[in-house]
């Protein structure tokens, strides 16, 4: 199983661990890392080591909340240490879910193409059809 290390911004990381809990229970082998406020790089660096240790695995998927930021930076750092990982930015709710769902579906470089097949997938705009249901106003009542 492909470990799963999320991190971002402030509470990001942990606040999708909450709501991953909410809707689908706690998940083996996953870690939620935040870069919070007053933390250096060298701290978040050490603390995305530690876990990539803790999980015994050199195939890691990172999922960064913003591309560019110093957690997605931190964790392409990190990965040219492991070149099987991968490292996904704009990371949201479906992507965790894809990325927890494929894990155990072959090497990162597929779960990571098949996770962001699947994050384009989610992302929609809903648009109101202006007309498209006509109301007869010229009778009062029900």
């Amino acid at each position: 199983m492909t470990p799963v290390i999320v991190t971002g911004h402030g509470e990001f990381a942990s606040a999708l661990e909450k709501t991953m809990e909410y809707v689908i229970g706690p998940q083996e082998n996953v870690y939620f890392i935040n870069f919070n406020n007053g933390m250096g790089n060298l701290e978040l660096e050490e603390k995305i080591r530690k876990v990539v240790l803790e999980s015994g695995s050199d195939e890691i998927i990172f999922l960064a909340d913003i591309s560019g930021g110093t957690p997605f930076s931190t964790a392409v750092l990190i990965s040219q240490d492991f070149p099987k990982s991968r490292v996904l930015g704009g990371c949201n709710m479906p992507m965790l879910f894809a990325a927890l769902e494929m894990r155990e579906d072959g090497a990162p470089s597929e779960i990571a193409v098949n996770i962001l097949e699947d994050a384009k997938e989610n992302i929609i705009l809903f648009g109101n059809l202006e007309n498209s249901c006509e109301i007869d106003d010229s009778e009062d009542g029900i």
